[in-house]
């Protein structure tokens, strides 16, 4: 046998295994690892659970669901009139915790941090959830978004939030050797985004931010688990009815929390979890197809919405 057969033998061997793996992980995590009982138990990480964005969507959701898990929740959002509503919603539904709202504006950058502080400072905090988020510039060439302060809103809202809250809580979280935080992302941060440049970019950091972090405090006890949602049901998503791939945000998180203590990165859903390996692998194989095919799918979707908005003037 020459070198080179043993070459192509061994790389088939590697990819054979790598294959295998992806397989029983992607199993294990969305489906035989909760019916084992192998997640971890939220209720014994802190009393306290935080989540930011939380009076809609997927945040909401997170809010609701750590509620029923016995979690006293702290909400965090821009509107107090919101947050005042979903507050009253989850005491109705769970009244025997406690729910405490925060009404700041995330877009505002580092002059909100000191008031997070003092707020949360006092609080014992199993969890937090870095889930609010902005999108701008979707389908619009990066050089031709106009509005410079959205540039700015969407880098303090969906960078600076995540790393700030991170930094209020962590230290607390390292002492007691226990806790969680997860950062929500996009499968749009794995994958080119042509014509979203700046919204994918700031999921893509989310990505790298978690698992570097994850890699500092896992021996702390710490837990920091990135989420990576494809379509949900949502105000930004547009989507309006729930299908097999494209959940309600309430089933979305019930999955998503069902993989804590499971992994450290996963698109929370198993439809998801497909396509995000699927357009990982594209992407490493056929990096330029990737992004050549979609800038035109996102040119195709631009089209639409203009002629859509002219038709409606």
């Amino acid at each position: 046998m020459c070198w080179l057969e043993i070459l192509g033998f061994v790389t088939a061997l590697v990819l054979i295994l790598k294959s295998v793996y992806n397989l029983s992980h992607f199993v294990y995590v969305n489906f035989l690892g909760r019916l084992l009982g192998h997640g971890l138990n939220i209720s014994k990480c802190g009393p306290w659970a935080v989540v930011t964005g939380a009076t809609d969507g997927i945040g909401k959701s997170y809010a609701r669901l750590l509620a029923a898990e016995g979690l006293n929740v702290v909400l965090v959002s821009r509107t107090p009139a919101k947050l005042e509503k979903v507050a009253d919603e989850i005491k109705n539904e769970y009244g025997s915790i406690e729910i405490k709202t925060i009404a700041v504006d995330f877009t505002d950058g580092n002059s909100i941090y000191s008031k997070l502080e003092a707020e949360l400072s006092q609080l014992e905090i199993g969890i937090l959830i870095n889930n609010v988020g902005i999108a701008v510039g979707f389908a619009e060439r990066f050089a031709d978004i106009a509005d410079e302060k959205s540039l700015n809103d969407i880098i303090n809202c969906n960078i600076l939030s995540m790393v700030r809250m991170s930094r209020l809580v962590l230290p607390q979280m390292i002492k007691r050797k226990k806790g969680v935080i997860v950062n929500i992302g996009s499968i749009s941060g794995a994958f080119a985004t042509p014509l979203a440049t700046i919204y994918g970019a700031t999921k893509g950091f989310v990505d790298k931010f978690s698992r570097d972090l994850s890699s500092e405090v896992r021996e702390s006890g710490v837990i920091v688990q990135t989420v990576h949602p494809g379509f949900v049901v949502t105000n930004m998503s547009k989507l309006r009815r729930a299908t097999w791939k494209a959940p309600t945000p309430d089933r979305f998180v019930a999955a998503a929390l069902s993989t804590l203590g499971l992994t450290d990165r996963t698109s929370g859903f198993w439809f998801h979890s497909i396509q995000l390996y699927w357009g990982e692998l594209i992407r490493f194989l056929f990096p330029e197809s990737m992004a050549f095919f979609t800038i035109k799918f996102m040119e195709s979707h631009r089209q639409r919405v203009l002629n859509r908005q002219n038709q409606s003037k």
